[in-house]
C-alpha cells in the first residue's frame, strides 16, 4: 500500500488549517514555522498545527503541494508585516477606495508571502463595480510588491476581529473552529430557541456557528414529540402544542379552555395522523393551517 506523509499547517489567513506534503520527512513539531509551497513557484510560511502523520494515500494527495524546509529568522522576518506597514497599506486602500466613490468595499488585513516579493490583501467587497485589477495596479506601483487581491466572506473578517461570544467565552471561530460549517434557522427552531436575529446571531450578523454543534442530538431526542402547532390529546382532553423541552421531553399545550399545562412526550398523542387512529395526516395539517 502506497502512503504519504501528511503536515498540517495554519496561516494567518484564511485561518484555516490546510495539508501538505512532507516528501523528505522532515523533522517536525507543532509551533514550528516552516516554509511552504503554494503553487506556481510561490512560498510561504505557516505554523505546524498537526505533527506529520504517515497514511494512505489517497486520490486529492496528488494536488498537495510540499512543505519545503523549517523557515529560517530571515524568513519569518521578510514574511513579518510591521503595524506600522499595515496601516500604511490600509490608508493607501482607503483611499483610492474614496476615490473612486465605492461603497462595500473595505480592507481586512494583509500578510505577505514569496519571501516579502508579494503582498496579499483581504477585503471586503459588496460592489459590483469594484474592478480588483485596477487595485492592484496601483498598489503595486505604490509598494513595489506583487499584489494578491482576496475576498473574504462577513465570517472572515469576524473570525480575524476576535471578541467575546454570547456564552461569555472567545469566540469559537477566532480561536479552535477550523471552518465555517453551514447553519440554518431551522436547527434554532428544532432547539426552541428564540428566534429573534440578536439572539441567534454572532457578531459577524450571521447565524451563530454554536447552532449546529448539538443540532444532531436535538432531531433525535425530539423524535416522537409533537411539532408546536399541531393538536394532541393530553390527559385533560385535546389541546395545542405550544412549546417544546426536547432535552427533558417536555410538551407544553394551550388547552380548549385557554389554561397552558405541561406534560411528558408519553403522556399526550397525535390527535391526527399516523398512529393516532384519527384522520390522515395530511388533514391534520390542513385543520391546523
Amino acid at each position: 500500500m502506497e502512503t504519504v506523509e501528511i503536515v498540517r499547517v495554519r496561516f494567518l489567513w484564511p485561518g484555516k488549517i490546510l495539508e501538505f506534503k512532507n516528501p523528505d520527512s522532515i523533522a517536525l513539531k507543532k509551533k514550528d514555522r516552516v516554509v511552504v509551497e503554494t503553487g506556481q513557484g510561490a512560498t510561504m510560511v505557516g505554523t505546524v498545527a498537526i505533527e506529520p502523520r504517515i497514511r494512505a494515500k489517497r486520490r486529492e494527495d496528488s494536488h498537495l503541494t510540499s512543505v519545503l524546509r523549517l523557515a529560517t529568522d530571515q524568513d519569518v522576518s521578510l514574511e513579518t508585516v510591521a503595524d506600522d506597514f499595515r496601516s500604511e497599506v490600509k490608508r493607501f486602500f482607503e483611499t483610492r477606495v474614496r476615490a473612486r466613490e465605492l461603497s462595500g468595499v473595505r480592507m481586512i488585513d494583509c500578510e505577505k508571502a514569496d519571501g516579502g516579493r508579494k503582498l496579499i490583501i483581504y477585503m471586503l467587497s459588496e460592489n459590483k463595480r469594484f474592478d480588483p485589477r485596477e487595485f492592484s495596479i496601483e498598489l503595486g506601483h505604490r509598494f513595489r510588491m506583487r499584489i494578491d487581491l482576496r475576498s473574504v466572506g462577513i465570517r472572515d473578517a469576524a473570525r480575524l476581529a476576535g471578541g467575546i461570544g454570547k456564552c461569555g467565552l472567545s469566540m469559537c471561530c477566532s480561536t479552535w473552529l477550523p471552518d465555517f460549517e453551514q447553519v440554518s434557522i431551522r436547527m434554532a427552531k428544532d432547539q426552541g430557541l428564540s428566534l429573534e436575529p440578536e439572539s441567534i446571531s454572532g457578531q459577524c450578523g450571521r447565524l451563530l456557528c454554536c447552532l449546529g454543534y448539538e443540532h444532531q442530538n436535538y432531531v433525535e431526542m425530539g423524535q416522537g414529540l409533537p411539532k408546536v402547532g399541531k393538536t394532541v390529546i393530553t390527559p385533560q382532553g385535546d389541546a395545542k402544542v405550544v412549546k417544546l423541552d426536547v432535552l427533558k421531553g417536555l410538551v407544553t399545550v394551550r388547552t380548549v379552555e385557554g389554561s397552558y399545562e405541561t406534560f411528558k412526550g408519553a403522556e399526550v398523542r397525535r390527535k391526527f395522523g399516523p398512529g393516532s387512529g384519527g384522520r390522515a395526516a395530511n388533514e391534520n395539517d390542513a385543520e391546523d393551517e
